[in-house]
């Protein structure tokens, strides 16, 4: 049965292997194949020919001649070919699939040639959508929540930033990767060959421009020599370059794989998955080869935008950072090459949280982005009956009715919204469960451990996993504060009846999901040695001392560009697990 089931899962991924985003388009500008060189073609705008426009095989760059002509000689080993578009243009989309790329179809040994079109663009001012971490996988109804509860969200924010911009301002979207789930890929039939197909049903309603995480990997492809490269085969088929990079305005995109795939020999996870799905953080030699020579052609003066999936600083404690790359020579020196910039933004994904840390000294701003998914689309089933919990080949467990999606800091579900004048950044979260001017949610802790203490099972929670916070004892008469998108530059103020009380920058385990994610995934489903429950991942959160149960609170929280957002709290304030 299993070697049946796989096979059909295998036959039906091959079927559905196919390119969305690559370019098709044919120049009529005349261009013809020079000798020693395999891969040549037109860079062209409005049938007018774009000169000094950089063209890449992820191996050498060349620049296109006065007549819009490029020409490379090519291992064809990445077996693509993309165009750099310059800041002023912008390429074409199919589906929301820009088309910046060709597949090479022939062997080495054969000339093809590709050409690209490219549309003249206003870019003085623009906006971007950064999200990652949306794990498609045909599991917990995740194609209709992306469908229902994320696309209506993404719509509305684009209509307000052409309100407040002007209708004509260009977005993007960066998605810094794990589009989907390799671990279900041959289970349940979803892998990132859908990824494109699911854009297009949902009417995705800007260019994204996309990278691969550690599960967009294929899990069938052995441990070996050439596992990461060969691990990437489907992604590159279907999505294009693993790394590559463009202009918007001013501004220089570099889109980046720092996954190295290793995938090593152990105990199989899921029908046709073959290993461990390991990997270590950091680039290919072949990529950081392609990265040097990408930067040293770019204007130190202008911005630069860093996309990866796996974070290159990793949030320790309160406001302390490290390196997270596996080899650190390779962080020495990439750190050192993009420090070079006026200023630098990193992007990434991974850890299904929301924090941004300033390295001042390095100009670089590292913004780690919450998950669309928030927990893998297990902690919300707004407008179904049930939630999907326990699901075996055999059987589906149905548990829990949930509200709102929440990455493991507490973090709803969301994205940031980025905004570019010439060389100016701001930016803001943007929550898929509240809007815009909310930023932050608190809790009466009186309520809370009053919702501990009625709970037939806590007290087995607590025993199963005894480092956890027992929200039994907290101290009467607390409110922590959970702020999703706080630096250092954020100011978070709280008056308690018109009198100004401390607060109090603390390590919190956010109840909402302790009681929406941890309690469920262990106690509700039987597993009382639940991995992922052993230890909070705590978020942006404040403690407040109040001086009664019934005291009001009004909290005010500015953020680096001077947005205030505040919230009046009349207590007691009720705790349920669509807490407001």
């Amino acid at each position: 049965m299993f070697r049946k089931n796989l096979t059909s899962a295998l036959c039906l991924l091959f079927i559905t292997t196919f390119s969305w985003s690559q370019t098709i388009f044919k120049s009529t500008l005349p261009c013809h194949p020079e000798r020693g060189y395999n891969i040549y073609g037109v860079v062209e705008s409005d049938n007018l020919p774009l000169p000094h426009v950089a063209v890449s095989d992820g191996e050498t760059i060349t620049y296109t001649d006065s007549l819009g002509r490029y020409y490379l000689n090519s291992s064809k080993r990445n077996g693509n070919v993309f165009v750099c578009t310059p800041g002023e243009y912008t390429c074409p989309s199919q589906d929301a699939m820009p088309q910046f790329w060709a597949q090479l179809t022939e062997k080495k040994e054969v000339t093809e040639r590709h050409d690209f079109l490219l549309l003249k663009a206003s870019h003085s001012q623009f906006a971007l959508l950064g999200l990652t971490d949306i794990h498609l996988a045909n599991r917990y109804n995740d194609q209709m929540q992306f469908r229902k509860n994320v696309m209506p969200v993404i719509r509305k924010t684009i209509s307000n930033i052409k309100k407040l911009y002007g209708k004509n301002i260009k977005v993007y979207t960066l998605n810094t990767g794990d589009s989907s789930f390799d671990t279900f890929w041959y289970s349940d039939g979803y892998t990132i060959d859908q990824f494109p197909a699911t854009l297009k049903e949902v009417k995705y309603p800007t260019p994204m421009y996309c990278i691969m995480g550690n599960h967009d990997n294929d899990g069938a492809t052995p441990y070996g020599p050439d596992v990461d490269f060969q691990a990437e085969k489907r992604y590159r088929a279907t999505m294009g370059p693993t790394y590559y990079s463009f202009n918007i305005g001013s501004v220089h995109f570099l889109m980046l794989d720092n996954i190295i795939y290793q995938n090593h020999p152990g105990q199989p996870i899921n029908v046709g998955i073959w290993g461990k799905k390991d990997y270590k953080i950091g680039f290919s030699d072949e990529q950081m080869k392609w990265i040097r020579k990408d930067l040293a052609l770019q204007d130190k003066n202008n911005p630069l935008v860093v996309c990866v999936h796996n974070p290159i600083f990793l949030r320790k404690g309160l406001n302390s950072y490290r390196n997270n790359f596996s080899d650190y020579s390779q962080y020495q020196e990439f750190v050192s090459l993009i420090s070079k910039f006026s200023q630098t933004h990193i992007l990434s994904g991974h850890t299904h949280k929301c924090y941004t840390f300033r390295h001042d000294s390095l100009n670089i701003i590292d913004h780690n982005l919450s998950s669309i998914c928030g927990s893998w689309w297990r902690t919300a089933f707004k407008g179904h009956d049930t939630f999907t919990m326990v699901r075996t080949p055999d059987s589906e467990s149905l548990l829990y009715k949930g509200y709102d999606q929440f990455g493991p800091d507490g973090t709803p579900s969301g994205f940031m919204v980025f905004h570019i004048n010439g060389k100016d950044f701001s930016w803001r979260f943007q929550s898929l469960s509240d809007p815009a001017d909310r930023q932050f949610r608190c809790f009466d802790m009186n309520e809370v451990k009053k919702y501990a203490q009625n709970s037939e099972k806590y007290d087995t929670f607590i025993k199963s996993f005894p480092m956890r916070y027992d929200y039994r004892t907290v101290p009467a008469h607390q409110v922590w504060l959970n702020v999703w998108a706080w630096e250092k530059a954020w100011k978070v103020e709280v008056w308690e009846n018109g009198t100004p009380v401390k607060v109090k920058h603390a390590l919190l385990e956010n109840p909402q999901y302790t009681f929406t994610y941890d309690f469920f995934m262990s106690v509700d489903k039987g597993n009382l040695d639940c991995k992922d429950c052993k230890k909070a991942a705590h978020g942006q959160s404040f403690l407040i001392q109040c001086s009664s149960p019934d005291s009001r609170l009004t909290i005010k929280v500015t953020d680096s560009f001077g947005h205030v957002y505040t919230q009046e709290v009349k207590r007691p304030l009720r705790f349920s697990l669509n807490q407001k």
